[in-house]
């Protein structure tokens, strides 16, 4: 025992002289053993003072001879202070070899992984430290590496080590070194001296020639890598058009934003997106099965991922490498239900009409005919160009504006439109349905579904989808500077030029059907200090320094100077059960707000109670707020579904017997004659080649008749759920001869639509509202009238926002109501016809019972680099598991769950039993979240 003590002392200490040796002659203490052919441990370079003494004793007790030291080919060390051949190996020994092969004794060495013969052999390896290997690294590729004091050989490029750090260098002569990567500003006497030094694009550099100083900006590893500004001379050749896509490809954005969502997220950071968290429609990022455990789908990606982006230029995508170096970077980025989007940089150059970047580019669920994808519609995790933003920029010109011509632009009308300029893109904004992007020329733009008003066209049809941008409706001469979206309800902001802030979509149970001033159109807000939050946004007036929130449709409250003072630098507003609650960071960039977020709770939201559990979060968030500087606060609202429920009504496991058809005598639904369970119904048409602008509907819940039948279900989650959010989504299919009569659904006894259709080529009406998807026929009369347009069967997708009773049920009633005298569309038509010449039917019932009350903060501290992200509360999939080191191994049956989790997993964690609360993650303490050392603007 005291020999294997002895050689593993000897190993240390050989390590350790190792590492100093590399460090002082920039080489490894090795020679050709002649015999084997092997490089071996130089012991005549370490026998002295300076790395083991020259009293060393090198005999190996063990082996009764001295200690071996091999190097293999990168140049790694090998102690075979155990066997040497594996005939030295002996049995008896075992207990010795496993005395041999534990780490707790090592510091400067790696043991063998365990005590058998083969593993002993190799040896124990000495770790190198961080710069002696990269010394090594750059020894094995052939690379040059000096101390200050060595002269260079002039032409050549050198490492040369200067406060433990490797430089990498220019040898102009062998006493002029010139350091090659340099932060800007660069500064430089010799002008020529500009040619070998590298910078980050976009850089300036100052040249003294012929006495005098010029300007010059780096436009990355090219041919001609600085410009010259101004009355500058050029170095070697002027710019071309590939210089110009090199230069915006290289550029790294220097946006850092974070988007938190209820199971996952995004976050830009150096110019890529990274995404977790639910990856429907692939939009997280991982586009295959696990590659460990084919058995998983990545329904949830439970690590941040870097998300592919498209490489357009046919060259570099032959390379099938979508996070290549020539790679799109992004200085904005948003995330919605389907898809992740981002902006690319704009890149202008000064005093021409050179002009490249500004698009949009996103992943999910997206089309050919918009995007610049390889598939038709499809579902697909790179990031891939819109077509429309992407007009008349293959030049590198910013043009005159131009007539669009459809078939080059491969636009889906086919025929020449109005003339426009080409749009370069600076921000963007997503809700659930609808993208909002912002052109540097302060024009906005939508696209999605105008779902709440969300298109900001003025129009109050939600049915409509524009899949193709439009400009939202303002006053003649207002141009916006920044857009925003709130996090929990469907509603867009913006600020214009003027200062003022204007918002569209959802308002306190109504809409805004464009963007609207708010009512103190006189104020002016402060650009930098803008929050959004859960149902409002929260911003300061520029000249009082107060701040203030949006309320009801338009209108603004101001925030007491005693919740938010005046000199915040960020703040942040919840409520909850009608209590305003508030977060700030004052000017000593200290964290302070309601008590109630800043103290220790319990995974049901209730004060802490163990006096040492208060302890440890007033002492962890003071510990931040004395030797940190806070710079960021965000408090978000749980917005997680708890139970749910999907009824699609396919096949055998079909929950029609869970429903009611009632008949009434008449057409007021007054007078109840049956009660039976509804028919299900597959449509008969079949699919031919001009059905491409037509979906093919599966089995549904119908047909009904207008006027005198509805179809009804109670869905009970129990009282221990009463008053909760619930949101109820589903398709209503329009069947046949539609004459504008009223669709209502009926929720708990509450009307909540009373919306008219009909059909495409009414002989009398129009409607405006009559927007939905065509689909194949599902009814008869048109289907087989060849006079008629066979669009008129269409598929009109609902999302409503409701509550559960006081006994946590939900009454769910569909009906189609008949006119009465003096509506629009009220005529010899309106009455409940016969099935098979106007009916309606319901598919794709989706009820999802929200969380509540439930919330969680995240605050950022320090500055740039030196960022760290703190997050405590109820997290639940909103955050990466493994970025918490919380995760508990024992809970992990495959190791792909690591990465990468099913749906059947959606309400598990992967954490300790103390930080999951009903499958949600749950943060008792202010909680370090790696992964997240940006200086992020929670958006």
């Amino acid at each position: 025992m005291n020999g294997i003590k002895n050689v593993i002392q000897k190993e240390e200490f050989i390590a350790i002289a190792i590492n100093k040796y590399i460090l002082q002659n920039l080489t490894v203490p090795k020679k050709l053993n002649v015999v084997n052919s092997k490089y071996e441990l130089d012991w005549n370079e370490m026998l002295n003072d300076e790395y083991l003494g020259t009293n060393f004793n090198k005999y190996n007790p063990i082996l009764k001879s001295d200690i071996l030291v091999e190097f293999d080919s990168k140049n790694n060390a090998y102690i075979k202070g155990a066997i040497t051949e594996t005939t030295e190996y002996k049995e008896e020994y075992k207990y010795l070899y496993n005395f041999y092969t534990n780490k707790v004794f090592r510091v400067n060495t790696i043991a063998p992984i365990d005590n058998t013969d083969t593993n002993l052999l190799n040896g124990s390896l000495v770790v190198y430290s961080d710069l002696q290997q990269k010394i090594i690294n750059l020894l094995n590729d052939s690379q040059s590496i000096l101390y200050p004091s060595q002269n260079c050989t002039a032409g050549t490029y050198f490492y040369e080590i200067q406060d433990e750090e490797l430089i990498y260098k220019y040898c102009k002569s062998q006493s002029y070194k010139i350091e090659v990567y340099q932060k800007e500003p660069v500064y430089v006497e010799e002008d020529d001296d500009l040619s070998f030094i590298k910078s980050d694009i976009g850089s300036k550099g100052y040249v003294k020639k012929n006495g005098f100083w010029y300007e010059y900006y780096y436009q990355g590893d090219t041919n001609s890598p600085w410009i010259p500004t101004g009355s500058g001379s050029i170095l070697t050749e002027n710019l071309d058009n590939t210089t110009i896509e090199d230069r915006i490809l290289s550029y790294i954005p220097d946006s850092k934003a974070l988007t938190i969502k209820e199971a996952g997220g995004c976050m830009l950071a150096n110019g890529d997106i990274f995404c977790w968290g639910d990856n429907s429609y692939k939009r997280a990022g991982i586009d295959t099965y696990g590659q460990i455990d084919t058995s998983l789908s990545p329904d949830f990606v439970n690590t941040p991922v870097m998300l592919k982006v498209n490489i357009n230029d046919s060259v570099r995508a032959n390379k099938k490498w979508y996070n290549n170096p020539y790679r799109i970077k992004f200085e904005s980025m948003f995330m919605n239900g389907k898809n992740v989007c981002g902006t690319s940089p704009i890149y202008d150059i000064d005093g021409t009409n050179e002009k490249y970047g500004g698009d949009l580019y996103c992943n999910g669920s997206v089309d050919s005919m918009y995007y610049e994808t390889s598939a038709n519609s499809i579902q697909t995790s790179i990031l891939s160009k819109n077509k429309f933003f992407a007009w008349g920029k293959d030049d590198f010109e910013d043009n005159a504006p131009q007539t669009i011509n459809d078939e080059e632009d491969g636009g889906p009308n086919y025929n020449d439109r109005p003339i426009r300029d080409e749009i370069y893109l600076t921000d963007v904004a997503m809700t659930s349905d609808t993208i909002a992007v912002l052109s540097d020329d302060g024009k906005i733009y939508t696209l999605g579904r105008n779902y709440n008003g969300l298109l900001g066209i003025g129009s109050n049809d939600k049915f409509i989808t524009q899949y193709e941008p439009v400009q939202v409706q303002v006053d003649a001469g207002v141009f916006f500077d920044q857009i925003f979206v709130l996090r929990d309800i469907d509603t867009f902001g913006a600020i214009d030029n003027n200062k003022n802030f204007w918002i569209w979509g959802e308002r306190d149970g109504t809409f805004l059907s464009k963007p609207t001033r708010l009512n103190d159109g006189d104020m002016q807000i402060n650009p930098d200090l803008i929050f959004v939050n859960s149902k409002e946004f929260l911003f300061q007036n520029l000249s009082s320094k107060v701040f203030y929130r949006t309320d009801g449709q338009n209108d603004i409250v101001s925030i007491s100077t005693s919740d938010i003072p005046k000199t915040a630098v960020s703040a942040t507003i919840i409520e909850e059960d009608g209590v305003w609650k508030y977060l700030y960071v004052d000017e000593d960039f200290d964290l302070k707000g309601t008590q109630a977020l800043l103290e220790c709770r319990n995974k049901r939201d209730f004060r802490c109670s163990a006096a040492l559990n208060i302890q440890i979060f007033d002492h962890a968030l003071q510990k931040l707020n004395n030797e940190s500087n806070f710079l960021n606060v965000s408090t978000y609202k749980l917005d997680a579904t708890v139970e749910e429920v999907y009824e699609n009504f396919e096949g055998s496991s079909s929950t029609v017997n869970t429903w009611t058809l009632n008949t009434y005598s008449d057409n007021n639904f007054t007078n109840l004659t049956s009660s039976v369970t509804p028919p299900l119904y597959n449509p008969t048409e079949s699919v031919s080649s001009d059905d491409k602008v037509r979906v093919d509907p599966t089995q549904v819940l119908g047909r009904f008749r207008i006027g005198y039948q509805s179809v009804d279900k109670t869905y009970d989650f129990g009282s221990s759920y009463a008053n909760r959010d619930v949101v109820l989504e589903f398709d209503f299919y329009e069947i046949d001869s539609w004459d504008m009569e009223r669709f209502n659904v009926v929720i708990n006894g509450e009307r909540y639509t009373d919306d008219g259709f009909i059909h495409d080529d009414h002989q009398e009406w129009q409607d405006t509202n009559d927007t939905g998807i065509y689909t194949l026929n599902l009814g008869t009369m048109y289907g087989s009238n060849t006079s008629r347009s066979k669009y008129n069967d269409e598929k009109y997708h609902y999302k409503i926002k409701t509550k559960l009773d006081s006994n946590g049920k939900l009454e769910v009633k569909f009906r189609v109501r008949e006119l009465q005298a003096g509506e629009y569309g009220d005529n010899s038509w309106d009455f409940g016809q016969a099935l098979n010449d106007e009916s309606w039917a319901i598919d794709n019932i989706h009820v999802k019972v929200k969380e509540k009350d439930k919330h969680f903060t995240c605050a950022i501290t320090g500055i740039s680099t030196d960022s760290q992200m703190y997050c405590w509360g109820v997290v639940g999939r909103s955050l990466p598991i493994l970025s918490t080191s919380l995760y508990n191994m024992y809970k992990i049956s495959t190791l792909n769950k690591l990465f990468i989790s099913t749906n059947a997993d959606a309400n598990k964690q992967m954490t300790l039993d103390e930080f999951d609360i009903d499958g949600s993650l749950f943060l008792k303490y202010p909680t370090y979240i790696g992964g997240f050392d940006y200086p992020f603007y929670f958006k």
